[in-house]
């Protein structure tokens, strides 16, 4: 989705810009015109990198907690086997 997002702005982007190369103004005026497109471009990227950045840390740390949740059933299932299984050993033995 991000991916269709950034492909919007850009070619919208890309569209007004040159939109502003062709439009009939003075030459300051559509460098001024260039300068304020580009810099809400770069803001809108910066915005989307920075929800990525957010985005990527969270689901980092959803997949951490559940790893270590997986670890520590895993730890207590094979703890649980092996102690049934030293005891039936122990029972067989005596």
């Amino acid at each position: 989705m991000t991916k269709g997002i950034f492909s919007f702005i850009l070619g919208v982007s890309a569209g007004v810009a040159l939109g502003l190369l062709f439009a009939p103004k003075a030459g300051e005026e559509t460098r001024e015109d260039i300068k304020e497109t580009m810099d809400n471009i770069k803001y809108k990227v910066d915005d989307l990198y920075h929800r990525g950045v957010i985005k990527t840390s969270e689901l980092y740390e959803k997949g951490r907690e559940k790893t270590s949740e997986l670890y520590e059933k895993g730890k207590e299932k094979t703890t649980d086997f092996l102690d049934k299984r030293k005891k039936k050993s122990e029972e067989a033995n005596a």
